[in-house]
């Protein structure tokens, strides 16, 4: 099995892909009409949804029998940009914390 930094992808190739994180597998892919690495990594993206950690993928090309092996990270997003007073808002006798 060869490993290839930059491997190419033709159309006809017979790709398989699967995505695993903390020992699951959160997607598997096989198919063919891929032009490229990058539509790979979008489609199994797509299929796993969103997770959070990191995650391996695990990317064979069957037809010209090569294999590569990438981490992709994800994180949590970040809180939603809103203009938080200084000091919490009181309603009645209640503190209203903005989360």
């Amino acid at each position: 099995m060869k490993t290839n930094s930059n491997p190419q992808v033709s159309a006809s190739d017979k790709i398989v892909a699967q995505l695993e994180c903390n020992g699951q597998v959160l997607a598997h892919v096989s198919n063919c009409n891929f032009h490229n690495v990058d539509e790979v990594v979008g489609m199994i993206q797509a299929v796993a949804g969103k997770f959070l950690g990191l995650a391996r993928l695990t990317i064979r090309n069957q037809t010209q029998g090569w294999s590569k092996v990438m981490m992709l990270a994800t994180r949590r997003s970040a809180a939603p940009a809103y203009n938080r007073p200084s000091v919490p808002m009181m309603q009645g006798r209640q503190y209203v914390i903005p989360f």
